[in-house]
């Protein structure tokens, strides 16, 4: 896949921690899609069905790992690679995402160029 029709959903509540995931992903050439709501999230995904959804595993007043689920059974992910990023590695939520099938699993602070590399190397 070219990087530059690749383009990524992000799903982040910290403006910094959005603005930086903004910035790595469009100094690599791929297209950031930020959503700063959960409850805007079905919308994104039907107007701009994301190569990748990133999406952080603690939301305001929702859960990102249920929110997932529910957007799998609702077949909005179908086409869509998965990462989850949290400041919470614990393994039973890196479990849960991987049993959603997660394509990554990223703990912050997240490292732009992992993160790039991780999305990229998904493709291959």
């Amino acid at each position: 896949m070219n990087r530059e029709s690749l383009s990524v959903l992000v799903l982040e509540p910290n403006p910094l921690q959005s603005s930086l995931i903004r910035l790595a992903l469009t100094r690599n050439r791929i297209n950031p899609i930020i959503c700063d709501e959960p409850a805007a999230l079905r919308q994104h995904l039907l107007n701009h069905r994301p190569d990748v959804l990133l999406i952080d595993t603690y939301l305001p007043g929702q859960n990102g790992l249920e929110l997932v689920d529910a957007l799998q059974a609702e077949v909005l992910l179908q086409r869509t690679k998965v990462f989850f990023i949290s400041s919470m590695g614990y393994p039973e939520i890196v479990s849960k995402a991987a049993k959603l099938g997660a394509s990554g699993f990223l703990v912050k602070p997240i490292d732009p160029d992992v993160l790039v590399s991780r999305i990229l190397k998904s493709f291959n």
